[in-house]
Formats: C-alpha cells, sequence, structure tokens
C-alpha cells in the first residue's frame, strides 16, 4: 500500500500533456480543466501605484453520495465539500512560473497575493503537504499517463482555473471541482475533476482520527493512484489493469475509476478501508497474506484481522456504519456494526469488524453497551501489535487491549465473547480457544483448525501438523487457490532458550505414493513452505513472495537458519504450497500432513 512533483506539470501546461489528458484532469490543467471560477466581485481594497491585491475565495469539489440501498450514486444530490489541506497556487499566465502558494483551510479557503494588473490563474494541487509536527505528504498521481516514468513520478493530478487578470481592487473568486456527470446523457462527458479531490479527503480524514490522538504525528509519504482507465481485469498497472482498489506494502493505494465497471473515487469507504491497510502498515504491522475474500469466509486469521480492521476503521474515519462500494447504477452496502454473515469468531473478517467499531461507536446494541474510543486501539495498534511474538489477528490485539484497559476488560469480554471468540485467559497465541469453525467439506466437524497454535519443541522430535485447503473447495470440491483460509497455514511456536543456527525439516507423510518427480511439472509433488518470525521479524528470506534457503527431495523441505536464532519465542506458518499454486491438479488431495523437526544444526 509510499512523492515527487512532476517537473513537466508547470513547463507543459498548454502544450504536450494538454493533448495527451484530452479530457481528463491529470496533470494537464490547461484551459478551464474542470475547474469554475466565480465573478471577480471586488470587496472595496485598492492596489494604489500598482500594488498588490488578493485574491480570495473558497475551493470546493463535488461529492456524489451513494444512492438508496448503496444502488449506485445519486447525482442529483450532488454535495459541494471544501478542498481540505491541498496546496493551492497562483501562477503567471504567460510564463506559468508560480507567485504566490498557500494551503487550503479545513473549510477550503484560501488567500493570495499578486500584483495588481497580472494575468494569472489559481492551480489546486491533489496533495497535502506538511512539515514540523505534525508531518504528513499525501499525493494523487496517474499511473496511466507519463509511464516511462517511475511510479512515483507519474503525473500529479491540478485544477486549475481559467486565466484572468488580477485587477486593481482585491477579489473574491471560488474554485469548484466538478464531477463531470452529465444528466441528460447519464454519463460523465466532462472531466471527473472533483474524483482526485474526493479521493484526497477521504485521506485526510483518516488523518484527522490519528491527529486527535497523536497531534504530533508524523504520517509517511503515501502516494495515491486513481485513473478514469483503472478497471477491475488483470494486466499491467500502467494500462489500468489493477483487479481492484488495493494498497500495497511501498506505501501505493490504486483506486479503481473506470466509470463503465467500477470507480470508487466516491466510494469513502473503501477509500477509507485502504488507508486503514496504510495504517496498520506504517504506523502497526499487518501479517496478513491478503488474497481474495468475501464476507463470512472463514479465513486465515491474519487475513480475517486486516480485513475486518480496515473496514471497522472506515467507519470510524467517516463516523458512518453504512459501508457502500457502488458502481454508477449498483452496488452494495455492509453494516460494520451488525452485518452478520458465516459462523462468528476469530477467523471471521466481520466478527473482527463488528467487534473493533463496537470498541469505538456509542451507539448502544446488544451487547454493545459501551465504549472506549480510539484511543485505546490506536496505543495497541502502535504499541505491542507492532512488536508481538505471536502473528497479528485478534488474539494479539485484544489480549494486550483487555491488558492495557483493565477498567474496561469487561466491557471488551463481552464483545469477545459475542462472536464466539474466548476471551478467559486470552493470550496472543489464542490459548485456549475452543471455537473450530463451521465444519469443511472433509468432515462433518473441523479439522486442522485448533489449536491455534502448535508447541513445537526444536530437541530434534517430530511434530506432525496437517494443511487443509477444506475451505478453499466449493460444492463441487474443485480446487480453488486462494490459500488464505482457515486450516490452510497452520500456525506453531516454539521456545529457543539457547542461542544457535537451527535445522528445520519438514517431511510429507501422509501422501504415500505421489506420481514420480518431474522436474518440468512438479505441481502434483507435495511443497511444503515454512514461515518463521521472531517479533515480526521474518527468520528466512522471502523473494518474489516465496521462501528461500529450503531444499530437499519432492515431499520434503529443509532448511538451515544461516544465523544463530537469538533466544525468544518464535512463531511460525506452515502451508502446503500446492494449495496457493493455480497449476495444481483439480484432483490433489486437499489434506497434506507432516512431521516437522527442528533441532540445533551441526
Amino acid at each position: 500500500m509510499f512523492n515527487h512533483s512532476n517537473s513537466l506539470l508547470s513547463s507543459l501546461r498548454n502544450r504536450l500533456l494538454l493533448p495527451i489528458c484530452a479530457g481528463l484532469l491529470a496533470a494537464c490543467g490547461g484551459g478551464g480543466g474542470g475547474g469554475d471560477s466565480s465573478g471577480g466581485s471586488g470587496d472595496g481594497g485598492g492596489a494604489p501605484d500598482g500594488g498588490p491585491v488578493t485574491i480570495s475565495g473558497k475551493a470546493v469539489y463535488e461529492f456524489a453520495p451513494p444512492a438508496a440501498a448503496c444502488r449506485g450514486l445519486d447525482f442529483h444530490a450532488v454535495q459541494q465539500r471544501p478542498i481540505r489541506q491541498a496546496t493551492i497556487q497562483l501562477l503567471d499566465a504567460a510564463t506559468d512560473t508560480v507567485l504566490d502558494a498557500g494551503v487550503t483551510t479545513d473549510t477550503g479557503d484560501f488567500a493570495l497575493s499578486v500584483d495588481s494588473g497580472t494575468e494569472v490563474y489559481i492551480r489546486v494541487r491533489a496533495e497535502l503537504k506538511r512539515t514540523g509536527g505534525p508531518s504528513w505528504d499525501v499525493e494523487v498521481r496517474d499511473n496511466t499517463r507519463s509511464t516511462t516514468a517511475p511510479l512515483k513520478q507519474r503525473p500529479l493530478y491540478v485544477l486549475d482555473t481559467d486565466p484572468f487578470d488580477s485587477g486593481n481592487v482585491d477579489v473574491t473568486r471560488d474554485v469548484t471541482a466538478a464531477t463531470g456527470w452529465n444528466d441528460s446523457t447519464a454519463s460523465y462527458t466532462g472531466t471527473r475533476a472533483a474524483a482526485p479531490f474526493a479521493v484526497l479527503d477521504t485521506a485526510y480524514a483518516g488523518m484527522l482520527l490519528v491527529l486527535a490522538e497523536d497531534p504530533q504525528v508524523t504520517f509517511e509519504p503515501l502516494d495515491i493512484f486513481w485513473s478514469s482507465e483503472n478497471r477491475p481485469s488483470d494486466g499491467r498497472i500502467e494500462d489500468g489493469d489493477i483487479s481492484t482498489s488495493f494498497y500495497s506494502s511501498e506505501n501505493n493505494l490504486f483506486l479503481l475509476g473506470a466509470a463503465g465497471s467500477d470507480a470508487d473515487e466516491f466510494d469513502d469507504h473503501v477509500v477509507a478501508h485502504e488507508w486503514g491497510h496504510y495504517f496498520e502498515d506504517v504506523f502497526s504491522r499487518s501479517d496478513s497474506i491478503g488474497g481474495a475474500h468475501s464476507l463470512g469466509d472463514e479465513l486465515d486469521m491474519r487475513v480475517a484481522f486486516g480485513e475486518g480492521f480496515a473496514t471497522a476503521l472506515s467507519g470510524m474515519v467517516l463516523g458512518d456504519a453504512l459501508y457502500c462500494d457502488t458502481t454508477l447504477s449498483s452496488g452494495f452496502s455492509i453494516n460494520i456494526e451488525d452485518e452478520g454473515g458465516g459462523t462468528p469468531g476469530w477467523f471471521n473478517e466481520v466478527s473482527v469488524m463488528e467487534l473493533l467499531y463496537d470498541l469505538w461507536d456509542t451507539a448502544a446494541d446488544g451487547v454493545d453497551s459501551g465504549s472506549i474510543g480510539f484511543g485505546p486501539v490506536y496505543r495497541v495498534m502502535t504499541g505491542a501489535q507492532a512488536v508481538t511474538s505471536a502473528f497479528t489477528s485478534i488474539f494479539s490485539f485484544a489480549a494486550v487491549l483487555k491488558e492495557e484497559n483493565p477498567l474496561d476488560a469487561g466491557f471488551i469480554n463481552e464483545l469477545l465473547a459475542a462472536q464466539n471468540i474466548r476471551a478467559d485467559g486470552m493470550s496472543e497465541f489464542g490459548d485456549g480457544e475452543t471455537n473450530d469453525g463451521s465444519g469443511g467439506i472433509l468432515s462433518t466437524t473441523d479439522v486442522d483448525v485448533l489449536p491455534v497454535y502448535t508447541r513445537i519443541v526444536p530437541d530434534g522430535s517430530a511434530t506432525n501438523v496437517c494443511s487443509n485447503s477444506q475451505y478453499d473447495r466449493d460444492s463441487g470440491d474443485e480446487l480453488v487457490a486462494d490459500g488464505n483460509k482457515l486450516s490452510e497455514h497452520r500456525f506453531l511456536r516454539m521456545t529457543i532458550d539457547t542461542p544457535a543456527r537451527y535445522s528445520f525439516q519438514i517431511r510429507t507423510t501422509n501422501l504415500g505414493e505421489l506420481p514420480p518427480d518431474d522436474p518440468q511439472n512438479d505441481h502434483d509433488q507435495s511443497d511444503p513452505d515454512i514461515r518463521i518470525l521472531l517479533n515480526g521479524e521474518s527468520q528466512n528470506a522471502v523473494v518474489n513472495g516465496e521462501l528461500q534457503g529450503f531444499s530437499g527431495a519432492a515431499n520434503e523441505e529443509v532448511f538451515t537458519t544461516s544465523n544463530e536464532l537469538v533466544a525468544g519465542e518464535y512463531a511460525m506458518a506452515l502451508v502446503e504450497f500446492r494449495y496457493q499454486d493455480e497449476q495444481t491438479p483439480a484432483d490433489y488431495p486437499a489434506r497434506t500432513c507432516f512431521d516437522v523437526i527442528v533441532s540445533p544444526a551441526p
């Protein structure tokens, strides 16, 4: 899910970028550029002898709210919202030189000065910049333009007014970023100038939630990429094929914008959800492995926490429990406070979402009879959650939340119990958890779910653990290689008392005779993988998403740490890679068991 100004932006205004961006807003700005300016009404101030005049006004963007039941957008109820804290400039119309600059206020107001009788235009940049304490750096860019440039140097969106004479009296000129929507054709026919500013404003709303708890906070730079060509298809990001709106760990946030399929700029909960992944990544820690997920799925607990947290945070950021994800004429909603769906538990993003939102909101709803606000959540996320010995999950979060807020422990326990998550004796490792889900396809009762963590003793003894793809199989028993469902990754824990290099041996034990190993096609062979963490730091290298350092015959992996493992509590995630491999044969067994053997290296 991280900022440079485009050096071409000023010099190429009205020239090269204008034809390239015809009909778009991306860093071209010439002519009207989608911006409106009210007439220059003087306020009585004068500029004798060619002195300076003040050009003031309000910068706003048009926001199309969701229609009833989130079924599309309502362009008959467009709202004008202030463009907050954005860079605003006054430029010489002849030379594109910046004559004065400032930042819009939280009400969108601005004031700029220039010599009287100067031909100028106003530019609003889709960026938030602040140094000192607090500080931030957020930019909205077009990933589909100037594609030979590095991603973080793609064109920044700007909004320009028509040129005008500054006159010789102080003047008011408001600036509006319009939606570009045409009611008569029920389609976008104008420049979609409002889009990048709507996105920027949602990011600012997220920052305000954090600033209320930490007024001197430093936000890591964030680049947001939106384009009217960004669509839900696979391919190249340069072509707009981004699959879905998503955050990546390089502090990049990508958003859909193709009006004919899906566009998310006015889906502020979607934007805030992805900003939540940014928050978790840079302020806390996320061990989520990502992947496809739907409400009610039995998920890998790391995914369940990350997705549930992001959705809950979107409700906190916007002060609204109704999450809307729309297209132009359709869409769906999520009631963050009381959605339901699937089997409640530590593996369900809905459970995590509702629990976290109920911690924050003040509305009484069933067992949700209190509120601890965002402060305690923020302190756990930026503190213990970032360095937990376990993988990030509802267990690592809630165990510390109760410990740090003993007066609210009863309330927290009630919310946990409502989601069928064991509260008594809770630890970051989920000790004592008894909820094993709703039943996999292989049996009427769940297998390979509990305990949440299996204890491994590093003395050369074998511990048998099974990876089970039961939740990745549809009703026709066809393998779907999501790789992120419950029971696929099995969690292990191990205490190292004596620092040393350690050897890991993982042997497949239950598959019997497999087809002969073909080096050109090994997708029918078992391939166990294990990831080893100490307080969130990987102890075996990951390159291009794959663990490095393993060797061994088919159905076996051997790994020796290159450095000493220091004394401490280690967490591990063991998985059969074939359940993530799209080329795995459909008849590959849904359950693979392994002997895990850890011993000091000779």
